[in-house]
């Protein structure tokens, strides 16, 4: 049997491909693709349709469970397609993937523009933070800052030699503990500090931590917004909180790192070391190394899962790693890293990457890595990253 003896298969498929087919002719399409004996024919359509649509596209082997997927909830995407890895850049390679859902265009319904161009670039973030002390005075911190910065009673705040905050303590009294300060990154910015008990924070860009000049005798409490990395010093008779929003993690001493941005659609606990408690609205659980706890603002639920150390710590280590994710939360990496903001010109690409890119590159680097993928394309004016879906020729 063939495609052209089967005019019934033929004209199922044409109404699928122009999605003007009815519920009860996608059940009777099913059965033909779960029949064996027309699985040829409806293989070899699905090649010929891709080629005359997509003429320079990598014909793929159909999934027949996505497939059926897609034919039962038709606003599920179909198809994938890989690209091939690549090396980038000197002295890293970076491996790009690219996924995509495969639409049907006819050739007349593509318009003609100007193409996107890079009028400038946009360099990667840097030390930078405003360090806001009890008395409400203002440090702005970047690279050019050095040395003793200030004083709070018996606290002295120094510029040590790796570029970080550091509290010294020298016969500070319990009043010390009342005196809170506030270390904030804007986009485009990170920063480090040592606290006065020795633990030590990595701040991401756009994120803020709050503590006191000196903790208290039987507790240690900070309060984070953001992302940031901690590595606690031990002190059995001081646990160390950390609050964001109606969550609390209490350690004794460990590393960890809470992700917590409020235009993240969840938060993020991980542990790399020791063990923590993790506590919101009067529930409360353990965390291992390794697993990760996920969790929103505004629900009383939680998962743990295993975590992905590499891409949870790729900030700190300047990377960005992505693994499977889609083109809205790279956006906003880029926005933080880069200080930028995004345009999506007409449909948004419907697109997901995995890979690993330096975070010290210029942005035009980051976004030719991505187009590689030979589905999305981007220009630069300014500050504005204009990112659109590329259509085929």
């Amino acid at each position: 049997m063939t495609l052209g003896t089967n005019s019934r298969l033929k004209e199922l498929f044409q109404k699928y491909v122009d999605k003007t087919i009815t519920e009860e002719e996608y059940a009777e399409l099913f059965v033909y693709i779960r029949n064996p004996e027309t699985k040829e024919e409806v293989t070899s359509f699905m090649d010929e349709h891709n080629k005359q649509v997509q003429s320079d596209a990598f014909v793929h082997e159909v999934d027949w469970d996505s497939m059926y997927a897609n034919i039962t909830n038709p606003k599920k995407s179909v198809g994938r397609k890989r690209l091939v890895l690549w090396k980038y850049a000197a002295a890293a390679v970076v491996f790009i993937v690219g996924s995509f859902t495969v639409y049907h265009l006819k050739q007349d319904s593509i318009e003609k523009k100007s193409p996107l161009v890079y009028r400038n670039d946009i360099a990667p973030g840097r030390d930078k933070a405003i360090l806001t002390l009890a008395d409400g005075s203002q440090l702005v911190l970047d690279n050019n800052a050095a040395g003793k910065l200030a004083t709070q009673g018996g606290i002295s705040i120094e510029r040590d030699a790796k570029g970080r905050i550091v509290y010294l303590v020298n016969g500070a009294d319990a009043n010390e503990g009342q005196k809170i300060n506030r270390l904030t990154t804007p986009a485009g910015g990170k920063f480090s500090v040592v606290l006065s008990d020795g633990s030590k924070v990595w701040l991401n860009a756009s994120s803020t931590i709050e503590f006191p000049a000196n903790f208290a005798k039987d507790s240690r409490r900070v309060e984070v917004k953001g992302e940031a990395y901690f590595e606690i010093a031990k002190d059995a008779d001081r646990p160390f909180y950390v609050l964001n929003g109606g969550s609390e993690v209490k350690v004794l001493g460990t590393h960890f790192n809470v992700m917590a941005y409020p235009d993240e659609y969840r938060s993020e606990l991980t542990l790399l070391e020791g063990s923590v408690q993790f506590s919101k609205n009067g529930h409360a659980e353990m965390l291992k190394p390794g697993k990760q706890i996920l969790y929103k603002e505004n629900s009383s639920e939680t998962k743990q899962v295993d975590a992905n150390i590499e891409e949870v710590m790729a900030w700190k280590n300047d990377l960005f790693v992505f693994n499977n994710t889609n083109i809205d939360e790279i956006m906003k990496e880029l926005v933080r890293w880069y200080d930028i903001k995004i345009k999506y010109e007409g449909e948004k690409p419907d697109i997901s990457f995995t890979g690993v890119i330096p975070r010290n590159s210029n942005v035009s680097k980051v976004l030719k890595a991505l187009e590689l993928t030979g589905d999305v394309e981007f220009g630069i004016e300014a500050n504005v990253i204009t990112c659109e879906k590329k259509m085929k020729k």
